[in-house]
This record gives structure tokens, sequence and C-alpha cells, in this order.
């Protein structure tokens, strides 16, 4: 049996693809001594991995796990000191990380798996784009290996912990948490929430927002419990990227001899605070509105627009922050209107949605203000406590997203409505304002305040003048005593106390003795550093030298002068060079005096520019503003014009509806006149057929009267007699005179009398007894005829009513 040959008379690149895993694993080691003993990233043994990055995707997934791990490691060192940002885009359009997530992170060998996961971080820090990274792994979240799908979620914690939120975006992470922990291995819903708890360090509440409706009740109790225990816990990145490695390393260069600035600049990039607000992705929700919003909304029914602004509200309370880009100027209006609605649970559902579409927008809600700032100040008349909470934070909401100087104009307005309760209530609302700006108003929006609750003082009801108070106090605190001095001389002393009693107690979010002390600190030789480590001492305690390399437009020229006398003090030193090494060349008592005349002279003239700039962007602001509200007023104006259009458009079409209807009555009414002129020539008819009836009655009566025994002769005459006689005259007669009924009654019944009824038989031998009953016969149809007539008139009554009704 031949013996096999030595592995390492192989040249090492033909190694590289053996066949032989061991000849591959003795490749892996050699080039990895390589990169070790490599000069930089240039050096030859990285040239051929750079040109084919292939060859390393084909290392990390060796089919032989031993194999393979040292193949990882491999890669890991060349990461380490071969990789650039360039470099590592051509890896991972070759597809290295989902490789490494496949077969390194799915390993059953302990080793690889933590190599593997060692590669994607290393990968984060060099990459110019990490997100493309984390975007890489999360596909495999979804795999049906439990074991592969374990690993990623661990590898997107780690690098989450090593890097933070503000390299790596948690929005696309987030939206795979709730499949994950609705998975069937224990595992990964394990890893699952040590990566959410670590997402919370950064997020804060706003993950709770946005995960907890998607999750079981029994895992956000968990949830709840493990955020808890890390509630207070500050995130830091732990680990920088390159880029942030370059950007130090600039900055130490920049800052000669000065080892504090260096220090608090590499301290800034480690320990920043990061707003949880802008790790969250924005949401598009005007599209998820219901599509009825706007006719439901307009309902006379309280029940319904009430219903509607529950399902707004519903939409946009799973919200933490809203997308710039869309128009809410039509949602706002719509809620500024249902501020006047007269149910109070309506104002309080659209209070509550103003509070998260500000909250939502922050400083893009500033062109949307002037729309619903007026009205919610004017509805804060309603006691109940949970409309007036809902309205005080819908307002705070819209502070927040403004300024002082932009809310100012509305609030001092209704500081003088006629209800004191908006008095009162607009001018707490001031006063919180004022309690939470990191600036001082400046003095013609003093003198607008104070003009103003000065005048509350003197109200008659003690509420209006104590809230008066409290807001005179808070100003105070942060203009100080001097400033408010002259608007409280004709203020009686037992007021003034209570003013500086709330001066003394209340609390500012403006730190007012840094005002007082700028002066006081130009005078200080050793005012740079601080100035330095805090951004609120910058500006005041630059010094004259390095003021003098400036080019401002707004310098004085009479300062020149002393820049230049100034500067002869400091030869063989650069004028970019910090002036605090050379003043000790000075003389002590010159230097500070000359420091302190001219720092006091620039430091006022700084101050004087600088309020002038925040009075032009105040300005600037409001113009912006006003021309912002003149532009919604302009399309409000438009749109009542078209529905006026419409209004017309309606009433026009109605107007001809009604002529219509009216010609169409016209007509009728014409009919009607017809039939009742019919019906009168029927009358008179029937009036002159019972005149010819009763001339032809009284010839008879009177010859029966006379000749009794004539009309008894034969029984059969009689009967045939009274037959005949019967039908025509009480028959005919009662169905006439019925016929002619008003109402109608009794004519079908008359009729059937008629017919059914036998005739009346008279005894031949008994003529006195016919005689009688001719003549009741004869008295009947008299009053018949009677009846005949008074349904005439009454007839003829009604025609005239109704002729008239119809004029």
């Amino acid at each position: 049996m031949s013996e096999e040959p030595d592995i390492r008379t192989i040249p090492l690149e033909e190694r590289l693809v053996h066949k032989s895993w061991k000849a591959r694993q003795s490749a892996y080691e050699d080039y990895t001594k390589q990169f070790d003993n490599s000069r930089n990233e240039d050096d030859e043994c990285f040239l051929m991995f750079n040109n084919q990055p292939e060859l390393l995707k084909t290392i990390v997934t060796d089919s032989n796990v031993v194999a393979q791990e040292t193949g990882i490691l491999m890669f890991s060192k060349y990461l380490d000191l071969g990789a650039t940002p360039k470099t590592l885009n051509r890896l991972k359009n070759v597809g290295i990380v989902p490789a490494l997530c496949e077969k390194g992170l799915s390993s059953s060998r302990a080793g690889t798996k933590a190599k593997s996961t060692t590669c994607l971080l290393k990968c984060v820090e060099i990459s110019d784009s990490p997100n493309g990274v984390v975007e890489a792994i999360l596909p495999f979240t979804k795999h049906r290996l439990p074991k592969l799908v374990a690993g990623c979620v661990n590898a997107l914690y780690q690098i989450i912990d090593a890097f933070g939120c503000t390299i790596i975006s948690p929005g696309p992470i987030i939206e795979t948490l709730p499949k994950l922990f609705a998975h069937n291995d224990r595992n990964v819903r394990e890893e699952t929430k040590v990566l959410t708890v670590e997402l919370y360090k950064w997020m804060k509440d706003n993950l709770r927002k946005i995960l907890f409706d998607d999750l079981k009740p029994v895992q956000q109790k968990e949830l709840t419990t493990a955020f808890e225990s890390v509630a207070n816990d500050i995130p830091q990145q732990k680990t920088l990227t390159r880029a942030q490695v370059e950007q130090g390393r600039v900055a130490e260069e920049m800052s000669v001899e000065d080892d504090t600035f260096g220090e608090s600049v590499a301290a800034t990039q480690v320990a920043t605070q990061v707003d949880p607000f802008d790790l969250v992705q924005p949401m598009v929700v005007l599209s998820k509105l219901p599509e009825d919003f706007q006719a439901r909304i307009n309902d006379p029914i309280w029940k319904e627009r009430k219903a509607v602004l529950e399902d707004v509200h519903g939409v946009l309370s799973k919200v933490v922050k809203l997308t710039p880009k869309d128009d809410y100027t039509e949602i706002m209006r719509i809620f500024s209107k249902c501020m006047r609605d007269a149910n109070i649970q309506v104002v309080q559902l659209a209070a509550n949605c103003v509070e998260i579409v500000a909250n939502g927008l922050r400083k893009n809600f500033h062109r949307y203000y002037p729309i619903v700032l007026v009205p919610m100040l004017e509805r804060t008349k309603e006691k109940k406590p949970s409309v007036a909470d809902a309205l005080t934070n819908a307002l705070v909401a819209v502070f927040h997203s403004t300024s002082l100087g932009d809310m100012l104009e509305g609030t001092l307005t209704a500081m003088t409505h006629k209800t004191p309760q908006v008095k009162i209530s607009a001018t707490n609302y001031l006063q919180k304002c004022l309690s939470q700006v990191d600036s001082c108003p400046t003095s013609r929006e003093v003198e607008d305040i104070m003009t103003i609750g000065v005048k509350l003082l003197s109200e008659s009801q003690e509420p209006i003048r104590q809230a008066g108070t409290n807001m005179i106090g808070t100003l105070m605190k942060i203009t100080g005593e001097r400033e408010l001095k002259q608007f409280l001389e004709k203020v009686d002393e037992n007021r003034k106390t209570k003013i500086f009693n709330v001066y003394e107690t209340v609390e500012v979010n403006f730190n007012g003795s840094n005002k007082a002390a700028k002066p006081r600190s130009a005078t200080a030789p050793n005012s740079v550093p601080s100035g330095i480590r805090r951004s609120n001492f910058a500006p005041p305690t630059s010094t004259v030298p390095s003021k003098r390399l400036a080019t401002s437009p707004a310098k004085r020229v009479d300062q020149v002068p002393k820049a230049s006398s100034y500067g002869r003090g400091l030869t063989g030193r650069s004028l970019t060079s910090n002036v605090s090494a050379s003043i000790p060349r000075l003389s002590p008592s010159i230097s500070r005096h000359d420091s302190m005349e001219v720092d006091s002279e620039d430091m006022n003239e700084l101050r004087a520019l600088r309020e002038e700039q925040k009075q032009w962007i105040q300005s600037g602001d409001r113009h912006k503003a006003t021309t912002e509200g003149l532009r919604m007023e302009n399309i409000s104006l438009k749109e009542s014009v078209n529905e006026f259009k419409t209004l017309l458009e309606s009433a026009e079409r109605n107007n001809h509806v009604a002529n219509t209807s009216l010609k169409q009555k016209d007509m009728e009414i014409a009919r009607l006149n017809n039939d009742i002129e019919g019906l009168k020539l029927k009358v008179k008819d029937l009036e002159n057929s019972i005149d010819m009836m009763k001339l032809q009655q009284k010839p008879t009566i009177q010859s029966s009267e006379a000749y009794p025994g004539l009309y008894n002769i034969s029984p059969y005459k009689s009967r045939l007699y009274e037959e005949s006689g019967q039908r025509s005259t009480s028959g005919d007669l009662s169905s006439r005179v019925n016929r002619l009924s008003i109402d109608g009654e009794g004519q079908k019944e008359n009729v059937e009398q008629d017919r059914t009824s036998p005739p009346k038989r008279y005894d031949s031998f008994s003529g006195s007894f016919a005689l009688e009953d001719r003549e009741k016969d004869w008295t009947s149809a008299a009053d018949i005829t009677n009846q005949l007539k008074e349904r005439i008139k009454k007839m003829k009554a009604r025609t005239s009513i109704a002729s008239n009704t119809h004029v």
C-alpha cells in the first residue's frame, strides 16, 4: 500500500480547494498565519480574496465541520486585518452573510456558532450600511429549523447589545417579534425575550405600544416584569464602528494640546443619549381610517359621531410615530370642529386624537397647531375632570410640538375670554408652558404676558387671581425679579407676597442661574474646558483670540484694533492654537483686566445679536404660521364655496320639483272643479225630478180620497198597485237620496233592503188600513225629500269651502 503524500508539499492555493478536508484545513491555518503577519489591508495575502470573494463563501460553508470551524476562524481574521467597507460590500453581494447564518449558526459545534456570530458582528462593524447585514439575517428567523432560528435571534441580540439602536434600526427586527414569540420551540421564544428586553433598553415604552397588542396576555405579563428590571438602565454603545473610530481619530487630531476635548468627544460618541422616539419607524394611518369617516362625523346622532371617533382613536392609539409626508390638514379640521360639539364624549375623543397626532409628529406638527389651538382653549370651559384632562394633555402635546412664541398669541387671547373657566384654564396652560421652556422669553413676549397677567390680578374671582399669580411667579423664576419689577408697581403688597412665594417654590426647566453666571464666567482662567463639556456655556466662554478668526459680518469695526494689539502678545504661536497655553506668558493683572474688558463688550454684543437673531427667527416662524393659517383658511373658504354651490344646486332641484308638484296640484284642482260643476247639474236634475214627482202625487191622493172603493175592487189590482207604488216611491226615492249621500253610508244597505224585503200586501177588504199606509208612505217620502235638501245644502257648502281652499 503506497504512502499518502505530505499535505504540506501541495501548493497553498491547491490545498484551498483540495478534496481532502485535512488539506483544506491546513490551507486555512496557513492563511490565518499570513493574515497575522500582514503589514496592512493592502498586503498580498489579502489580494486573492479581495478579487475572488466567492472563495470566502466556499470556505465558511465547508462540508467538513472541523475544517469549517477553522475556515470561519480564518474569515474572522480576514475581517479584522484585511477587510474594508468596499471589500465587505463585495462579500455581501456574493451572499457571505446568509452563508454564515445557514451553515454557521445552525452548526452542532458550539465553537462554530460562536465564531460565526463574531464574524457577523465584525461585518456590522466594518460595513458602511450595518442595517444591510441585519436585513440579510432576518429571513432566517422564518426558517423551519428551530436551531437555526434560535441562533439568528441570538446573533441579533448580540448585535443590538454591541452597537445599540443608534447604529441598527430596530424597526425591521420588531416586525418579526410577534411571530417569534408564537414559535413552537421554547429556545426560540427565550432568545426572543432576551432580544426584546435589549430593545426595550433603547426604546422604552414605545416598544410596549408597538408590540404588546400582538402578544398573548401571559407573554405581556412576563415582558412587563422583565422591563421593570431594566427600566432604569442607561443603554450605551459598547462597540464603535470603524466609521466612528475614524471620526474620533479626526477629532483628536483637531484638538491640539487639549486632552479634555478629545476625551469629551470620545465619551459623547460612546454614551450618546438617544431619544427613543427617533428609533421608531414612521407609520401611515390616513389610509387606515374608516372610509365613511367624513359622513359619519357629520351625522346628527351623537352616538354615531362618538362611534366613528372611537374607531379613529383605535387606529391612532397603535401608532407611536406618524409619517410627516402625509397631509393631516383635513383630519385636524375635523377634530377642530369636534371641539365645538355639544356632546362632551365627542370632545374628549377628539382631544385624545389631537394629542396622539401631535406626539406622533412632534416638530412636524407645527403647521397644524393654528387649526386646533384656539378651539381647544375655548372648550376648556368644561369642568368634567376627564374632559379637562384630555384637553390639557392635548394642549401640552401641541406646545411640545411648537414653541412659546407660536402659541402665545392664541393663549393670551383665551386669557381675556368672557368665560371665567376659560381664563383660568388658559392661564394655567401658559404657566405649564413657561415651566417647560428651555430658553428665556424675549422682552416683547414678557411685555405681552405681563400686560394681561397684571389685569388678571385684579379680577373679582379668586381662582382667576390665583392662576395669574402662579403664572407671573413662574415667569419671574425665568426672567428674574428685575425684569418684572416695573409691571408690579401698582400691584398690592399682599398679592406681591404671593407672587414671590410662587417664585421661590416653583420649579422650571430653564436654568435661570446660567443667565446670571455668563458675565462672571468670562473672568475665569479655566473656563474653556468647562465650556466645551457643557453646551450651555460654550458661546459666552470662548476667548478673544479665537473670536478674531471669525469673519462674522455682524462684528463692529471699532473692535479690530483691540484684537490686533492683544494678538501681538501671542508671538510665536499660531492663531489657531488654544489661548489657554499662552495666557501665562502675559502679566496676570493685565491679562485678567483686558480679558474682562474685551469679553464683557463682546458678550454684551453677542447677547444682543443673539436676542435679535432669536426675535427674527420667532418673527419668521410667526409669519410662516400666519401664512399657513391664511392658506388653510383659503382652502376652507374654497371648500365652503363648493358646499354653497352644492346647496344652491340642491335648492334649485327642489324648487323645480316643487313647481312641478304645484302644477300637478293645479290640474287636480281644475279637475275637481269640473266634477263639482257636474255634481251641481246632477243635483238640479234631481231637484226637478222631485218637484215633478210631487206634482204627480197630488192628484193621485185627491182621487183616492174621493173614491176610496174604486181602489179596492180587485185584490189583484190592489196588490199590483201597492207593489208598483212601493217600488216607485220609497224604493226609487230612497235609492236616489242615498246616492246623493255625502258619506255614501247606507246606500248599499238600502238597495239590498229594497231587493230582499217583500212588498206590502193589502187586504182588498180593508181599504181604511190601505189609506193609512199610503199616508205613512207619503210622510216618509216628505221626510226623505227634506233629508235630500239638507244633504244638497251640505254638498254645496263643502264645494264652496273646497273652492276657496284651492284658490
